[in-house]
């Protein structure tokens, strides 16, 4: 009986071994994907990725729509 409980013993140390390698692999993974997150290093987070100035845009992308549907829109008040 005692070899049983000695073979036990170092089954269940192989386990919590196998276990711990794993959860080690596992956080060491998750601790590099937030260095990249926390480093993100893309050229466009360095842009700005909206108009300042509303006008501008809407005549540039709209033209003559955004002039015939706002220049009614001081008559209002």
């Amino acid at each position: 009986m005692n070899l049983f409980a000695a073979e036990l013993k170092k089954e269940v140390n192989n386990f919590r071994n196998a276990q711990a390698r794993k959860q080690d692999a596992f956080m060491k993974k998750q601790a590099r994907q937030a260095r990249v997150k926390r480093e993100d290093k893309s050229m466009l987070r360095s842009e700005e990725f909206h108009w300042s100035d509303a006008p501008k845009y809407a005549k540039e992308w709209y033209g003559e729509v955004y002039h015939e549907t706002t220049r009614f829109d001081n008559d209002w008040d």
